[in-house]
């Protein structure tokens, strides 16, 4: 079911509750992110951020409340190439696999009916490698790259179905700081050129401010919004 006024509004939860074992994980959660805006959602590990955001994405049914993209009941959510989703770092065990980052890019775009005119699916992998900066590392194996490196890999695959939200799972664990401030450049010219919607869950708040994002804690299954840094001067 669509709400037609929040068709412009890429993520809303109203009143999102969830248990699990009997401990209440997520309590009457309310939040909206905006279109082109950027929110983070931070909190200790274990403190219910993966479950809010395996909500928000319809992978997990909440025991009351809503969860809406794009004005759709994210159960019911089909158009996903509005979104693109960036985890963590896999396991080395995954890194073995011999793909190149070409091929990772390229197994990520629309099919072709939906690429650009004139456009193959080689060409639109290449395009998204050269917007993140990895053109030159296009038919290196994803094993000998740097983890900041394969980070943007991922976000290029993310990326061919040129979304209007972009979703940010632990982008930066196990980065180091060089590759983390690297990453978070990045983000933010994209932010801005394509005029994306961001949600970004860590437990580093470095990585949330240097994003210049609006900080949510999750704390005891509620959510507190933090002052931004010209409130605190304030």
């Amino acid at each position: 079911m669509s709400d037609s006024r929040d068709e412009k509004t890429p993520i809303r939860l109203h009143a999102v509750s969830y248990a699990l074992g009997g401990q209440v994980i997520i309590d009457r959660v309310n939040f909206s992110l905006g279109q082109g805006n950027i929110i983070a959602l931070t909190g200790e590990n274990g403190s219910g951020k993966s479950t809010l955001c395996r909500i928000v994405m319809g992978s997990l049914v909440p025991d009351a409340g809503e969860a809406f993209l794009f004005g759709t009941n994210a159960r019911h959510f089909k158009d996903w190439k509005r979104i693109g989703y960036v985890q963590q770092l896999p396991p080395a065990a995954v890194l073995r696999h011999p793909a190149t980052a070409l091929e990772i890019v390229q197994a990520s775009c629309p099919r072709t009916t939906s690429l650009p005119s004139h456009t193959t699916a080689k060409e639109h992998a290449l395009y998204w490698l050269a917007e993140v900066g990895m053109q030159a590392q296009a038919h290196q194996v994803i094993g000998s790259l740097s983890g900041g490196q394969l980070q943007r890999v991922r976000l290029a695959a993310a990326l061919t179905c040129d979304p209007d939200l972009l979703v940010l799972d632990e982008p930066t664990t196990g980065l180091d700081a060089q590759s983390t401030e690297a990453f978070c450049t990045l983000i933010q010219t994209l932010r801005t050129s394509r005029q994306l919607s961001i949600l970004l869950v860590t437990h580093d708040r470095t990585t949330a401010q240097a994003l210049d994002a609006q900080i949510v804690r999750l704390e005891n299954g509620c959510l507190h919004a933090e002052a931004d840094a010209e409130d605190k001067k304030g």
